[in-house]
């Protein structure tokens, strides 16, 4: 399959009435990530993200929102800004509080599956500006190294594989 989403999802979009999402039928990977919107609001969103491998590799913070990540599939290896690790297996998570610095990288043993949701006092207002924060786009990152040391860089994508997204043929998350 080529890099074209076999579903495109739109998050739904609650504003003054209830909004029902599925992560049902997500495809899972030979290779790569994915980043599907499932729902938001004006102060909460709710996103599906998938790898094969990888993660979020760069130390960073979101001084916007509060989120969590819950594995539903696989595991992952989380890096906090005081450099504690802590392994994350499926049904559990990890709540971040705006401004608390975090990585993490996937086990390649199986696809990591994780509902990401967040949550904040969005500063733009109306119905073209509900996208999800934490979505993959250009941010600043912040890499704190051993002494100390910070560097800023530009990262596109963080979170995104440099390597091309291959579905896994016939494979998917919560299959109906």
């Amino acid at each position: 399959m080529d890099d074209a989403s076999p579903r495109e999802r739109k998050p739904q979009v609650a504003t003054d009435r209830p909004v029902v999402f599925s992560m049902r039928n997500t495809p899972l990977l030979e290779q790569g990530t994915t980043y599907d919107p499932l729902a938001t609001a004006e102060n909460l969103w709710v996103n599906l993200k998938v790898y094969a491998s990888g993660g979020e590799n760069a130390l960073h913070s979101h001084g916007g929102e509060d989120h969590a990540f819950v594995v539903m599939q696989g595991k992952a290896t989380f890096t906090f800004g005081d450099g504690s690790t802590r392994a994350v297996g499926q049904y559990e998570g990890v709540m971040l509080a705006r401004d608390v610095l975090y990585r993490f990288e996937a086990d390649e043993a199986e696809n990591l599956v994780m509902l990401r949701v967040g949550g904040g006092v969005r500063t733009e207002k109306g119905l073209d500006r509900l996208t999800g924060f934490g979505t993959p786009r250009d941010v600043t990152a912040k890499t704190t190294f051993a002494g100390g040391a910070i560097k800023e860089a530009r990262s596109v994508k963080n979170g995104e594989s440099s390597k091309p997204r291959v579905y896994a043929p016939g494979k998917f998350f919560a299959p109906d």
